[in-house]
Formats: structure tokens, C-alpha cells, sequence
């Protein structure tokens, strides 16, 4: 046997562990010693951003998904984490360009161009990239790096400019005049999933558009009324119900304008006049109406965030908010301004350049959600929708279930109000759109999608596309896709292996950006679903349930968290506490308790492996020989019946409770010490190696998931060939009901009253101050006790308790406390020669008198109104809890006391 360290180091062992893993070939499933029939699980990892490193999300997201690969691997399946990272578009140009900025290049795009921009770009990714690979690594995800894949390499990026063309040849994308999302700083548009909404203070505005107009409207900009085609009402507002269908020509100072009256379901007459005026051009709700009404739209804020001539010439090239005070100051003047009041306003900002974002119409790129496939009788919607419900194309096997249920309702509800996906973007890193140009802005222009312009003088769609378009195609494009689709349009390869996907694990923020686009790009172009089953994580928070942010200074650092605890200390507090789609919080004093917990698997291991007399792997379950034996090896069988099942339903933080407990309290506090006793007797030593043994080996493949460094640094003392990354799952024992019974009544009863019985005269102890080294007498007086095997069980007790006698008898000692037992009897502790019972009693019902007073004082203070109305309410709570803490002292006194009796 090599020399076990008293204390775990994982700095010492980390690295080579996972470098041991890399070199097995284990993580490629194709490597694997299994049947031909194996069952195979795979997962595609979420590719993290290559914009920095890697943050807690992530780690939370690693551990999460490695506990369930490394279950499923032991489990004898061919379980695969694809792993891969996201070139991010958006935001690893905004980062990279901030960078440059602080260099002083004031304008990168204009500086440098498009080449030396990309090229920039390209370096910084590429270094971010490498640093996040190693830190995966660092957080013991066994991905199969064989399979690595990037959205922006060749094969992704090859598949993600056929999909372009076949969506366009499909009629499904199209070049369109529509309303965008603008950001101005970062001169690009953005998706509605891609907007934050920050409250602020902000004015609704009361005006007229003439004095002749019939009613008043209201708005929070009024410089886009310069735009304004109509005014919407609701059809059920009687005060306006005679107006709709008129036109009014109007005059707001930069000649005229005709405002239609329109009716609309979603106005709410309540809010500000119950007149909306529409801004076709300035609002998604307005470009709406204005396509049902057949309205004209005036763009009057242009891309550069100031007025555009269509204003008029008064304010054309103000910002819009000079252009605001400049046009209220207008409608003062002309007394058309009827009021103004300070509400609070939800502003759209952009998520990656910050700034407040302007809905102006423009030429973009869009996938229409809303129209038929060719030869499919159905739009993206309905695949969207169905994917979920009633399964892909009505087939049960191809329903996608979603844990927890609730996110279902909230998807689909976001389907049912999903726009045109409006997917270029007027940045520079990202794939290139895939369209060329002849005679661009002419009459005769022509347009042609494909991999390569065709001869002559063509020219690019200088734009690119959403980042979020190729992560649509992840689960796929990673496994093969076009490759490995023959000519008959079969899947080959790994696609038909491994595709579709398992399981899928994400935070609940990316349920519309990347869930749904997987559904819609998947179940379009491979006629299935991307993902069997999705599970849905909340944030992590700190201890006071905010959100890491660096604004609030409140960052942990993963990888500063690995070095300081060790990395299976990190992971196991990350999933501690974690249930599907709740927040979690966490906090540094939680690894530590994580990290205490490793250090006791590695001391009860240390301890055993020091103990037996011959270290060998027992994978056969022994025989008992004691009722403690039999104890044990039954809660072994239940507990890994019931991880096994929290496991399979994803449960992870319950299934490492589970094994918590039994590892902690059962094996260590009550077996452990029971086979030192065992260990005395020459009959029962080599058995009690043998469970010992058997139940350490069946702990470190349960734990493996969840703690997987520890546990495979343990295992190297067995002597195996194989590492544990591929031991075998132990087997479910299925106890039918009479079993269970009779389980419960001969073992776990008469165990759990042997707990109770050792507990009992521990606090006895206790509670009179006997020192815990000193043996003592006890006595108890009662009658059964066969149904709790106390006969069996007699010397464990005394070696437990520490007694050098224990005797049953008919009646109370002398000089004795006791504690009733329901099932045992009166355990009473014999304390002549220990305790002066008469100073004891005198002691006690001194503490009572001092208690009994205290408690009044604060029954008399919480009693008083002033007290309970003028006191915060922190204060009113600690008094209300030394109550109690004062009544249960109480109870015990008066408990004890009554003992002495």
C-alpha cells in the first residue's frame, strides 16, 4: 500500500488527474469497453463567449452537465459532452473595440477598416479562447476534445451559410423595410431577446395637434410626433368611437400632416388620454398598426441618433432630445400643450454597448416565423410550437420535455407573440452574409445567395448575421452536419449516433435566445428535435440574494475559488442547493464547508485503507454477521436506489444530499465507529474489513459525479487497472413491500433504537456535566427489548457511550437521571460519585427562577404597542426569538429537574 497523506492536497493532484483522464481516451465515447448495443447520451455543451473567462455561470453549467455525463458514463452508456465555444459577435466586437478605445483609437471602424479590425478581433478570441478551454479542464469537465468545435470555424461556418441559402431559396429569408432595434453607439441592430430594460424616470406629455383636433393624445417622445400618420383608440372607448376611419390634416409647425384615426384592441383607455398617437416608423407596435391600416411611414430619427430632414428643417440634425425640448416649447407657444407628469418608464437599452435603444425602420434581413414551408403545410411557428406539445410532425417520440414544466407555458406564450427575426447585423465579425450583389441600388439590381459570387462584377452584403444564428444550428452542426447526410438524405456518422441530443442544461435568460432557435433551426432543416429533454437553471446570487455584478464589487473569480478550496469543493457548492429553474445563492462560506466535507471522505478513507488488514476492491456484497452489518449494507442498497433516481430525474442536488448524509452520520459517525469494536474480535475483523471495504468502493463511484478528483485520487489505492471514470454503477436492489417491511421492522428499527439509546445517554451526560471520558453506569428500566435486539446490540452501546456497565432492571436506581425512551424504556444514568445531586437540584431550580424572570421581562416588552409600532421590525424579531430560545431553555430545566426527582 502507498502512504496515504493525512491531509488532501487537490493543488498536488488536479492537474495530473485530468491529464490521466485525457491520455485513458475515455471521454470519447467511441473508446469505451461496452457492448455494441450501448445506449449512447450526449450532451452539446452551451459554447461559452469568447469575451473574457470563464465566470461562475459557467462553472455552475460544467458542473451541472459533468455530474450528468459522468453518471451516465458510469451508467455503461456512450455518454459524450460536445464542447465548443461562441465567437459572440456582438459582444466580443463591442469588447474588442472598448479595448482599442482605452489604446486611444478613438474610432477602430474608421481607423483601422474592416481587414485590421478582424484581425484584432480574431487575436483577442483566439486567447480568450485558449484561456477558457484551460479552465474547463481546470473545473473537470470530461469533455471529448476530440469533437471540439467553434461557431466560426470551417465546418460551423459552412454550415451556417447553407442554411442562409436554403431558408432563402426556401422563401423563408427575406430582404426587407421593417422597424429595428438601433443602437447608435454601436451602430448595428439588435434582437428584441437582445434588449435590457432599465427603469427611469421619465414625462408623459398631454398635447393637441391643432386646436381644431378633436381630442388630446399622450406620449413620452414627443419628437417623434413629427412622424405621426394616425392616432389609435380603442373600439370600446365611447368618447372616440365617432372618430375612427376620419382623417385630420394638421400642421406641427413643419407643414402638413394627415393623422388617421384607427382603432386598436391593445390601447388601454386608461392610460394617459386613451389616445395613442402612431409612429410607424419609431415603434414596433406602431409599424404594426400601420401595416394593418395601410399607413405611410416617416422616418424622422436616423441612424445617427439625430432628427432627420423629414422632421423638418427646424430640427433636422438635433439630438432627439433637443429636438424634444425644442418641440414642446413649439407646442407651448402655439397653446396646443395641455400638461405634463413624471411616471416611471421601462427604456430598451442595448445589452452589449449600453445605450438607450431607437426603433427606426430600415433594409435588414429577416426570417419570416409567420410563412408556410414549401411542401411542409407548416411555418416555423408551428414547428416551434409542436416541438413542445404534441410532438414533431405529431410524433410522440419527438416531444421535447422541459424541466421545470412552468418554462413550457412561458414559451409558448412568447411563440405566440414572436415577430420576424430580424438576423443582420451592421458589425464586421461574424459570418458574412452570404449574398452578392450586381448593380446594387439600381433598377436592375440582381441578387444571388450563395458560397461563392458568380462571375463578374459582384459584390457582398457587407453585413453578418446574428451570433445567435449559428448557435441555432449547435446541436447538428457540431455533429457532422451536411457531411454527414448522404445522398439519400439519411443521417450518418456521429449526427445518427449522437443526434438528437440527450439532454440539454441552460440558465432560464437563454430560453427565447438560444432554446427556441435551436428548436427552429433543428426541427427545419433535420425534420427532428434538437434535444430529447432541457433543463432549466436558475442565476447564481450572493448571500444576499443579489446578482454578481461588477458594478456591485460583489465577483467571485471560479478558478480563484478551485485554487483556494479545490476544485470538487467548488462544484459540489455550486450544485448544493440548486433545483431546476430557481436562483441559488452563493458564497464563499459554502465552498468551505464543501471543501470540510472533501477532507472527511478523504479522512474516512484514510482511515479504512489504514485499518484493514489487506486492501483489495470487494465488489461482491459480504454477508452480516452483526445487526450493524446488516444496517449498513441495507441503507447502502436505499441509498443508492434513491441517488440513482434523483440522478436520472436530474435531481442533483438532492442525490448529493442523500449521499451526504449517509457518508457523514451513518458510515462515519455510527458504523465507523461500531467496526473499531468489531475489529477487536477475531471472528468478526476480516468480515468487517471486507463491508468496510465494499461500502468505500460503492461510495467513491456514487460520489464520482459530483466529486470527481478526490474520489479518483482515493480509488488509485485499490490497485485497479481501470480508472473509476468508467467503473460500473452499482445495481438498484428492488425490495418488493414485504421485504421493505420486514427490512424495517428486524433492521432499521431495532438500529434506529440503538441510535436513540446511545444519543439519550450522551445528553444525559451532557447536560450534567459527566466528563465525556469518564465511564459511567447506566440502567434501563424496561420491558421488549428483544424488539429492539438489545441483546445484540448491548456492547456496541457501552463501547459507544462509554459505560463500563449497563444493566436492565424493574425499577429506577437510586442517585439516578433518567429519560423516558417510547419503544426502549427509562434510560437512567447513575451519578453517585459523579454529581452532587443535591447542589445539582439547588443549581438547577436557581436557573429556573433566573429564566422564568427574563421570559416575563421579554413577554412585558413585546407586549407593549409603543414598542411593537415604534421598533423596526429587525429588532421586534430578535426579541421574539429570544423568547423562544428562552422558553425551550426552560423546558430542558424543568426536564432536567424533574429527572432528579
Amino acid at each position: 500500500m502507498k502512504e496515504i497523506p493525512k491531509a488532501y492536497d487537490p493543488k498536488a493532484v488536479e492537474d495530473g488527474i485530468y491529464q490521466n483522464w485525457e491520455e485513458s481516451g475515455y471521454f470519447n465515447p467511441d473508446n469505451l469497453k461496452l457492448p455494441k448495443n450501448a445506449d449512447y447520451f450526449s450532451i452539446s455543451m452551451p459554447p461559452p463567449n469568447v469575451t473574457g473567462v470563464l465566470h461562475l455561470g459557467h462553472a455552475l453549467e460544467n458542473a451541472i452537465m459533468d455530474t450528468a455525463i459522468r453518471f451516465q458514463r458510469l451508467l455503461g452508456k456512450r455518454a459524450v459532452i460536445i464542447p465548443g465555444t461562441d465567437h459572440a459577435a456582438v459582444a466580443t466586437q463591442a469588447r474588442v473595440e472598448k479595448n482599442l478605445i482605452k489604446e486611444g483609437i478613438k474610432d477602430p471602424r474608421q481607423q483601422l477598416g474592416r481587414e485590421k479590425l478582424l484581425e484584432k478581433i480574431r487575436e483577442y478570441s483566439e486567447n480568450s479562447k485558449a484561456t477558457i478551454l484551460k479552465q474547463i479542464k481546470k473545473m473537470g469537465t470530461s469533455c471529448d476534445w476530440s469533437r471540439l468545435a467553434y461557431t466560426f470555424d470551417e465546418p460551423r461556418s459552412n454550415a451556417v451559410n447553407k442554411v442562409f441559402i436554403k431558408m432563402y431559396n426556401d422563401g423563408l429569408i427575406y430582404r426587407g423595410y421593417r422597424v429595428v432595434n438601433w443602437s447608435v453607439k454601436g451602430q448595428s441592430t439588435c434582437s428584441d431577446d437582445e434588449l435590457v430594460y432599465v427603469e427611469r424616470q421619465a414625462k408623459l406629455y398631454t398635447f393637441k395637434y391643432s386646436k381644431d383636433f378633436p381630442f388630446a393624445i399622450a406620449t413620452t417622445r414627443p419628437e417623434t410626433k413629427l412622424g405621426d400618420t394616425a392616432v389609435a383608440v380603442n373600439p370600446k372607448d365611447k368618447k372616440y368611437k365617432k372618430f375612427i376611419g376620419q382623417t385630420f390634416s394638421v400642421d406641427l409647425g413643419h407643414g402638413q400632416q394627415e393623422i388617421k384615426v384607427v382603432a386598436e384592441d391593445s390601447v388601454d383607455p386608461k392610460f394617459g388620454t386613451g389616445a395613442l398617437g402612431v409612429t410607424p416608423a419609431h415603434s414596433m407596435i406602431d409599424f404594426e398598426i400601420a401595416q394593418k391600416n395601410n399607413l405611410p411611414v416617416i422616418k424622422v430619427i436616423g441612424e445617427d441618433g439625430k432628427m432627420t430632414k423629414e422632421a423638418g428643417k427646424d430640427y433636422v440634425g438635433l439630438t432627439v432630445e433637443a429636438a424634444r425640448e425644442k418641440f414642446v416649447a413649439w407646442l407651448k407657444d402655439n397653446d396646443l400643450f395641455i400638461g405634463e407628469e413624471d411616471i416611471k418608464q421601462n427604456v430598451g437599452t442595448s445589452d452589449r454597448f449600453g445605450d438607450v435603444i431607437e426603433v427606426i425602420p430600415m433594409t435588414q434581413w429577416w426570417v419570416n416565423v409567420n410563412k408556410e414551408i414549401p411542401g411542409r403545410g407548416k411555418t416555423l411557428k408551428d414547428l416551434m410550437r409542436e416541438a413542445v406539445t404534441t410532438g414533431h410532425d405529431g410524433d410522440e417520440n419527438q416531444i421535447i420535455k422541459i424541466t421545470p414544466n412552468h418554462f413550457l407555458n412561458l414559451y409558448l406564450q412568447w411563440i405566440d407573440n414572436l415577430r420576424d427575426w430580424c438576423i443582420s447585423r451592421q458589425i464586421w465579425w461574424g459570418h458574412r452574409i452570404p449574398v452578392w450583389y450586381k448593380n446594387k441600388g439600381k433598377d436592375n439590381e440582381e441578387v444571388f445567395a450563395g458560397l461563392e459570387a458568380p462571375r463578374g462584377n459582384w459584390e457582398q452584403d457587407p453585413d453578418t448575421l446574428d451570433t445567435w444564428f449559428s448557435s441555432g444550428l449547435w446541436t447538428f452542426s457540431t455533429l457532422g452536419w451536411p457531411e454527414n447526410i448522404d445522398d439519400k438524405g439519411n443521417k450518418t456518422g456521429d449526427l445518427k449516433k449522437f443526434h438528437p441530443t440527450t439532454w440539454m442544461q441552460m440558465g432560464y435568460e437563454l430560453l427565447f435566445f438560444w432554446m427556441a432557435r435551436m428548436i427552429l433551426m433543428t426541427t427545419y432543416i433535420l425534420n427532428e428535435i434538437p434535444f430529447k429533454s432541457v433543463y432549466i437553471h436558475g442565476i447564481l446570487r450572493d448571500k444576499d440574494g443579489k446578482k454578481f455584478s461588477k458594478s456591485l464589487g460583489n465577483g467571485i473569480d471560479p478558478i480563484e475559488i478551485s485554487k483556494q478550496y479545490g476544485t470538487d469543493a467548488l462544484r459540489l457548492s455550486l450544485i448544493s442547493g440548486m433545483s431546476a429553474g430557481n436562483d441559488a445563492r452563493f458564497y464563499e462560506e459554502k465552498v468551505e464547508g464543501a471543501r470540510n466535507f472533501v477532507n472527511k471522505l478523504w479522512n474516512i478513507s484514510r482511515y479504512i485503507l489504514s485499518s484493514v488488514s489487506e486492501i483489495t476492491l470487494i465488489d461482491e456484497k459480504p454477508k452480516a454477521q452483526t445487526i450493524a452489518d446488516e444496517w449498513i449494507l441495507a441503507k447502502l442498497d436505499n441509498v443508492i436506489a434513491e441517488a440513482t433516481t434523483d440522478l436520472k430525474s436530474f435531481n442533483f442536488s438532492s442525490a448529493a444530499d442523500t449521499l451526504r448524509e449517509f457518508t457523514r452520520s451513518d458510515f462515519a459517525d455510527w458504523y465507523l465507529e461500531i467496526s473499531k469494536l468489531q475489529a477487536q474480535s477475531s471472528k468478526l475483523k476480516e468480515n468487517t474489513d471486507r463491508i468496510l471495504l465494499y461500502v468505500l468502493g460503492k461510495l467513491l463511484i456514487l460520489w464520482h459525479p459530483f466529486i470527481p478528483f478526490v474520489t479518483e485520487e482515493i480509488w488509485t489505492n485499490f490497485g485497479c487497472k481501470e480508472l473509476l471514470l468508467v467503473q460500473k454503477w452499482s445495481e438498484v436492489v428492488d425490495l418488493d413491500i414485504e421485504q421493505k417491511e420486514e427490512n424495517d421492522k428486524n433492521i432499521f428499527y431495532p438500529f434506529w433504537k440503538f441510535e436513540e439509546v446511545v444519543m439519550t445517554i450522551r445528553n444525559l451526560r451532557a447536560d450534567f456535566k459527566v466528563d465525556p471520558a469518564k465511564k459511567v453506569a447506566v440502567s434501563i428500566v424496561g420491558k421488549n427489548l428483544a424488539k429492539i435486539k438489545f441483546d445484540e446490540q448491548k456492547d456496541s452501546i457501552i463501547f459507544l457511550a462509554r459505560l463500563d456497565k449497563l444493566e436492565v432492571e424493574k425499577t429506577k436506581p437510586k442517585n439516578s437521571v433518567s429519560h423516558v425512551l417510547e419503544g426502549v424504556g427509562e434510560i437512567c444514568l447513575h451519578l453517585e460519585g459523579l454529581v452532587d445531586l443535591k447542589k445539582e437540584k439547588e443549581r438547577i431550580e436557581s436557573e429556573i427562577k433566573s429564566v422564568e424572570g427574563y421570559i416575563k421581562s421579554l413577554e412585558q416588552k413585546l407586549k407593549n404597542k409603543d414598542f411593537a409600532k415604534k421598533a423596526p421590525k429587525e429588532v421586534v424579531e430578535k426579541e421574539e426569538f429570544k423568547l423562544k430560545e428562552q422558553k425551550e431553555k426552560m423546558e430542558k430545566l424543568e426536564e432536567q429537574l424533574k429527572s432528579l426527582r
